[in-house]
């Protein structure tokens, strides 16, 4: 009887190996037999799964952030102290070999939004996200600040996340894990100090 295939899965194999063949080669190396080679399949099986090389790229973007969202993420219910928060937020940074790929893959279509409206479109939608997800939380340190409120705060938290990431990802001798908790640690400690103090600006 013929092996039954999970399209889905199948799928999200095909992303991953483009993951790893964009962190390798870049976006304009990577080619589709690369990523066939990587996800084990053939050619035509990542054509069958997806409408060409921009389909496979944007899948792989899509499995990074993925990756990043599915991250463990505490009960907007439940109180939780600044110094547990901010090593929540720490858990998005490039702290080792797998996410040091994952950043490399995001910035390499940071890059390439620039110029393609429709992957910079991509890129705000995830974007839009990851903040929700901070926005949520954030919400646990302060429970009654307003949705817009908390935007604000969560802003300043992606931005600096951004901003050790890229650094590490870029000089990843240079910002090893420990440094970068303790970067983000000195950006993020007085913005959320700032929040469970109930100010309304960062």
């Amino acid at each position: 009887m013929p092996k039954q295939v999970d399209f889905a899965e199948q799928r999200r194999t095909i992303a991953a190996a483009a993951v790893a063949v964009i962190d390798k080669a870049g976006i304009d190396g990577a080619r589709l037999r690369d990523v066939a080679a990587a996800a084990k399949v053939t050619t035509g099986a990542v054509t069958h799964y997806f409408d060409g090389k921009d389909a496979v790229l944007e899948a792989a973007l899509s499995e990074v952030v993925r990756r990043m969202l599915e991250r463990p993420a505490p009960s907007t219910d439940v109180p939780i102290g600044l110094v547990s928060c901010i090593e929540l937020f720490c858990g998005y940074l490039p702290l080792d070999a797998r996410g040091l790929g994952e950043w490399r893959v995001w910035l390499a279509f940071w890059g390439r939004a620039m110029t393609d409206e429709r992957l910079a479109a991509v890129h705000r939608r995830y974007y839009e996200e990851i903040v929700e997800r901070i926005t949520r939380r954030l919400s646990t340190l302060q429970g009654t600040s307003a949705p817009r409120e908390l935007g604000v705060f969560a802003d300043s938290v992606l931005a600096a996340i951004d901003g050790v990431g890229t650094r590490a990802t870029l000089e990843p001798q240079s910002w090893p894990a420990e440094r970068q908790r303790r970067t983000l640690s000195a950006l993020l400690l007085p913005v959320l100090t700032a929040l469970t103090n109930g100010i309304q600006e960062v």
